[in-house]
Order: C-alpha cells, then structure tokens, then sequence
C-alpha cells in the first residue's frame, strides 16, 4: 500500500503484459473475499438495473480493481492516475481510465447496499457499460475499490508492440449515438497526426508507424456531449513494453484545494509545454477566462464532462456569444486531483495535445472549479485557445480589403467599388471610436458614422453601414452587402485594440456604402 507522497517509487506490474489491446470483456470474477465481493457485485448490477443500464461484468476491470486496492495511498486514497493508467494498459484495457469508486465499511451486512447507492449516484452522470470488484479485509474494515467504465465501441485486437515499419490495423464498430469516427496520433517526436476513419459507425484505417518508440493512439467521435474520447492506449514501435513506472516528482503542483491556484499551475504548465516545443507563450485573455470558468462551473452543477453542453452548447457557440470574434476556438477539458494529473493526462491525449500545442493560437483562458469527491477533491478543468488577430497595417488595411471586395465583385461580374473620400473619412472615425470608447455598441458605431453622412445626403441616393469585428482582414471580404450589384461608393474604415468583450488585437472594420443618385 502506497504511504504519504509515494512520487519517484518505482512500481512493477503486478502480471505480464498481455499482448493486444481489445474491447471484448475477459473471464474472471471479482478479486477478494467469494462472499463480500459477490455481495458487492449484486451492488453494482441492482444499480445498474434500477438506472436502466446494463453494466456487464470484465475480469480484467476486476484484476485492475484488486490492483488498485493494493496501491491505495492513507485513507484509502486512490493512487496517482498515472498508474492506474499503466495498469489499465497493462491489461489490455482501451478507453479511458475507468472511474474508481472507493468504500471502506466496518459492517460487510450493508455492503450491498452502500455498494448500490454509490453506483447509482455515478450512472446518474454517466452511462457505465462494464464493471469490475476488488475487495480486501483491512484493519477492521472492508475496503472495496469498482472500476467502472464506459466502452462505447467494437474494436478488433490490436497489438501492443510491433516492428518498424508495421502498419496497424484500427477497425471496428462504434455504438449507437457516436458518428464521425477520427483517429488522433502522437508520434514519438511529440507531432501529431489526425486521421479521419469514414463516417461510421463502422471504422477502419491503415497506420504506418516507421518512426520507432511510443506513439499514443486516440480513437475520437462526435457524441451526445461533443466530441469524445473513446479510446486512448500507447503502441510500442521497435521498444519492449515497459513493466513498470516510475511516479513523476512534483505531481502535487497546485494540489491544495484551490481551483485558482490549480489554474495559475496549469497555465504555467502549458506555457512550459509550449516553450520547450519551441512555440510562443499564449496571451491570457480575461474575457476567455469567464467563458471557461461557466464552462467549468456548469459541469459541475449539471453533473457532466463534455464540451457539449445541454445549455450552453458548443465551445464555438458560448465564445461568441461572449462577444468574443475569432476565427479558430479549441477546448481542453481535463479533471484530476492537481495541475500536474491534469495537464500529464491532456498531454496523453493527442487530440487535446495537438490543442495545446497548435501554432496558430494565441491567447488562452483557463478556468478550474473544485469537486468535492469524499475526502479528497478533485478539480474539473477548461482550457480555451483561440487565434487573435496579429497587428496589421492600419494604413494599408483599407485599400486591401477594397481589392479583396472588387475581386469578389468581379466574381459575380458587378462593376467595382470607387472610394470615397466623405465616406472613407467617416468609417475611419468610426472604427477608431469603437476600441476608444468601449461604450459603443457596433450598432451605436454605424448610427455616428451614417448620422455625420446626412450632410453629404445630396451626392447619394442612399447611405448605408456595417461593421464587423475579425480577427484577420480576410474574414471581412466576403461581407454580402458589399458584394451588391447597385452599389457604387465605398467608405473603409479599419482599427485594431482590444475591449473586454474581444480578444487582443481585434480587428474593427466598418463599411459605408453609396448608391448612386
């Protein structure tokens, strides 16, 4: 049993390793005493029952159990994730690391029972599918550890090492309510790679894998919460398997109960990870930060982990709606004991590592709320990236995009914009007050700019205005408006700054249009 802080013990697997990783569930009953440990089992079926779900037994979920129990640290804590994640794989075990539930009672006549209750307050938030039961006669009371987990899919024996060279073969089926199946890979050199495998529900891709060392293969698709991992296990090119693991020093890295401090820890985390890929540090972006704080809190209080929300939506959808313009949003949801789990199980998962590390995002808000999960607390993570505009030349920004505009127009064979200067004048002042009087709502900006018009009413039988906010020029090139056949004068307007409801270096753009008399 793991003692205190049991980070850098070097811990062997309990069994060889088994060959191929697989779905299909292993023979084998729950490990410990025959009586306590069936009563348990009854537990977690009459849970399953009562919940409407059929949760089916696995022998390897049950040996992982029994695992568990022997490497729980004081008071009966779960080990570090890390290594009930070696274990797993150790197992042959494919999605992610299944939950732990944990019970230590002194009376074994309501085992049962408390078994049940437990249970059933984890389907309530989760659709477990298999089980597994590891029980253990300690210092006067039984101590039980459920593995329970969730396995969405069909898949065909994969092996956990090959030679240089090999192609892997990943088919299978997904379940009802998952589609769009996508491998994501990390190679050993730390790149990524994703792989789309059809529409579904049935999957099969080709992997070369020439490059040897550990490439981490993650199964993704999209599903009643967004998109989800369905799987995730590390394949050994031309390197034996390991048969132990060492405990990464400094895993309590912002473990002390404050979700703040666990934020602050992460953020130093993926600055970190970034630098040594030889990528720049991300802006932190405070009106990101709110996003991914709601994010965050709503999990919690809606009992659920996803990036799909029953009330908010998608990542995409609450950062506009936060008025946040950009052309490129990714989302990292992560949960664990500190910042350090966290951001090691991210890293794991190529699909959020490629997140992290993507070059072309450059501002970052992150937001940590605690979970109280006995006596210990976990914290549920979000971490937002999105691309801000890069400073551009205001000078030249106007006649860009008039090109950009009348090479559109050409494509729908409409005579080209002619500027006007009356007009010009009046977009520029309105795009500059926009970022100088954060008051000013777009709709405010285009009344000012088409009101200082009225005076030139004369030279146009009509005046109209729009105004966008892009992170890159290109976004305001297509703009409908703009692209009508009729119009003929054109007033460009272009600034860039920043305001609490938009990311660094926005890009304002506002347009006034002329007809001709």
């Amino acid at each position: 049993m793991l003692r205190g802080d049991a980070r850098g013990e070097r811990i062997e697997a309990p069994a060889p390793s088994v060959a191929s990783y697989q779905t299909l569930s292993s023979d084998g009953g729950p490990v410990g005493p025959e009586e306590a440990a069936a009563s348990v089992a009854r537990g977690v079926e009459a849970a399953g029952r009562a919940a409407g779900v059929e949760i089916l037994p696995d022998g390897r979920l049950s040996l992982l159990a029994g695992w568990t129990l022997e490497h729980l640290g004081d008071g009966a804590t779960p080990p570090p994730q890390a290594l009930v994640e070696f274990f797993a794989r150790n197992l042959g075990l494919v999605e992610p690391v299944p939950h732990l539930l944990i019970l230590g009672q002194p009376d074994a006549a309501g085992l049962e029972a408390g078994v049940q209750d437990s249970v059933r307050r984890f389907l309530e938030r989760q659709a477990y599918d298999h089980y597994g039961v590891g029980v253990a006669e300690r210092g006067g009371l039984t101590l039980t550890v459920v593995t329970l987990s969730r396995r969405p899919l069909d898949l065909e024996p994969v092996p956990r090492r090959v030679e240089p060279g090999a192609e892997l073969q990943l088919s299978g089926r997904l379940h009802a309510g998952f589609a769009g199946p996508t491998f994501a890979v990390t190679a050993p050199d730390g790149s990524v790679q994703r792989l789309p495998a059809g529409e579904g529900p049935d999957f099969e891709l080709s992997l070369p894998v020439p490059a040897r060392g550990v490439h981490r293969v993650e199964l993704l698709a999209q599903g009643p919460r967004g998109d989800s991992v369905l799987a995730n296990f590390p394949v050994y090119v031309g390197v034996p398997v390991p048969h132990s693991i060492t405990l990464a020093a400094g895993d309590d890295l912002g473990e002390h109960g404050d979700p703040d401090a666990v934020a602050a820890a992460l953020l130093e985390e993926v600055q970190r990870t970034r630098r040594e890929a030889g990528l720049p540090e991300l802006t932190v972006d405070t009106a990101l930060v709110r996003v991914a704080r709601a994010h965050s809190v709503d999990m919690v209080q809606a009992d659920f982990i996803g990036h799909r929300s029953p009330t908010t939506g998608t990542a995409p959808e609450r950062v506009e709606r936060a008025g946040i313009r950009t052309g490129l949003v990714l989302e990292n949801i992560g949960r664990g004991y500190g910042a350090a789990e966290i951001h090691r199980g991210l890293l794991e998962s190529p699909g959020h590592r490629a997140n992290l590390l993507n070059p072309d995002v450059t501002a970052v808000g992150i937001a940590v709320v605690a979970e109280p999960e006995g006596e210990r607390m976990a914290f549920i993570a979000t971490e937002l990236f999105i691309r801000a505009a890069e400073r551009i030349d205001l000078a030249a920004a106007p006649g860009e995009l008039l090109t950009a505009l009348n090479r559109a127009r050409r494509a729908r064979h409409a005579r080209p914009l002619r500027l006007d200067p009356n007009l010009a004048a009046s977009a520029q002042t309105a795009a500059a007050d926009y970022f100088a009087h954060p008051d000013l709502s777009q709709q405010d900006v285009v009344d000012d700019a088409s009101g200082r018009m009225r005076r030139f009413a004369i030279a146009f039988s009509r005046v109209g205005g729009l105004m966008v906010v892009v992170s890159s020029l290109d976004e305001a090139a297509t703009l409908e408006p703009a692209l009508q056949g009729d119009v003929r004068y054109v007033g460009i307007g272009v600034s860039q700054g920043s305001r609490p409801d938009h990311p660094p270096n926005s890009i304002a753009v506002v347009i006034l249009l002329g007809w001709p008399r």
